[in-house]
């Protein structure tokens, strides 16, 4: 009997151990990590039918096997330590092209190929020189007058005006002539206004050379007794150049859009500025009226006009420059469609809206 009662007693103590390293196994700290990158850790209960169960401090939680990545014992007293999961991959950010400025003199060239003008007659001819011939020796009056009746031969005249007063020295003459063309819903003006305009740059330039220091705006008396100064050749010089944009934008239309943001673009995005030539918030408001006939019922844009000067402005959005930037979005409040992102929205959302090709002939 003494025999038999031992081998029972082994028994028992050989079960005892069993159920205290299963217990064992069970109250483990184990720390486990997700396909999705959490981490948590508790006392391990078990698994049932591919489920793991955890003891947390805040709760039980079970956790599917499959989007289990990483599964080990955390040892008494430390904290295990699981492999770090790579940096997540970031975006790279969108950026729009650069984008080719177009030549806006060659498209009003092609535009111009398309219409059929004729041959003015000659009655027409012999007025529109008549007129033009006089003009540098007229008064005012009878300036204004001519001007008037040169606007009714409309694009008939526009050969005549543009070979008309080419000299560097009847640079005012050329410029109060092209009042002539200066009118709403003229699109067709932006060639001789370029030419006109980078004219009236040279004569700038070849002012400046000469020129000494802009006075100060409030003169003393001294300065005021002095006789003209060279400097104000350099203000007449400025005042044409932006006489011409001022007429660019009166004028409106897609090509002449497009020649006012390649000069502002120059003007603006360069380290150098001139002071007589600078002023954002005037330039934002021409571009602007030279786009805003877009939306009138008789309108010479298109969707394809809409599109390019839209492909011009959209990198300047998130140009360094301030003022180009302020300049661009007045445009393109004009010329974009609705539903686009907001204003303040990023590049790579501006990118992501234009990549989806939006319709470039709704309304606004």
């Amino acid at each position: 009997m003494p025999v038999r009662r031992q081998s029972i007693d082994l028994k028992c103590l050989m079960a005892v151990c069993a159920s205290v390293c299963v217990l064992a196994v069970h109250a483990a700290e184990m720390q486990v990590k997700t396909a999705d990158g959490q981490t948590f850790t508790g006392e391990y209960l078990g698994t049932e039918r591919g489920i793991v169960t955890l003891r947390t401090k805040y709760g039980i939680l079970k956790i599917d096997e499959n989007d289990i990545t990483v599964q080990v014992r955390a040892k008494a007293g430390a904290r295990a330590i699981l492999p770090e999961a790579p940096p997540p991959v970031e975006e790279e950010a969108l950026r729009f092209p650069e984008v080719k400025p177009p030549d806006v003199s060659a498209l009003v060239a092609q535009k111009l190929a398309g219409v059929n003008l004729g041959d003015p007659i000659k009655q027409d001819r012999q007025e529109i020189i008549r007129l033009i011939r006089n003009f540098a020796d007229t008064n005012d009056a009878t300036r204004r007058k001519s001007i008037r009746t040169l606007q009714e031969f409309d694009i008939v005249a526009y050969p005549f005006i543009t070979s008309a007063y080419t000299h560097p020295t009847e640079i005012d003459v050329r410029v109060d002539l092209l009042r002539a063309i200066a009118v709403p819903g003229r699109p067709l003006t932006a060639g001789v206004f370029a030419e006109a305009h980078a004219a009236a740059m040279r004569n700038l330039e070849s002012a400046a050379k000469t020129a000494t220091p802009v006075p100060p705006d409030y003169p003393s008396k001294r300065e005021r007794d002095l006789p003209i100064l060279r400097t104000d050749n350099l203000r007449v010089a400025a005042s044409y150049v932006l006489q011409i944009e001022e007429y660019a934008s009166n004028a409106g239309g897609p090509y002449n859009a497009l020649l006012l943001l390649e000069i502002y673009k120059q003007r603006y995005a360069g380290e150098k500025t001139d002071s007589l030539l600078t002023n954002a918030a005037r330039d934002r408001a021409r571009l602007a009226e030279a786009a805003a006939d877009v939306t009138r019922p008789v309108s010479s844009w298109t969707a394809e006009d809409r599109t390019l000067l839209a492909e011009q402005l959209l990198p300047l959005m998130f140009h360094t420059s301030d003022d180009l930037r302020l300049i661009a979005r007045e445009a393109l409040k004009k010329i974009l469609p609705s539903g686009h992102p907001k204003w303040d929205a990023s590049e790579t959302a501006w990118v992501t809206w234009w990549q989806s090709k939006p319709s470039m002939s709704g309304k606004r």
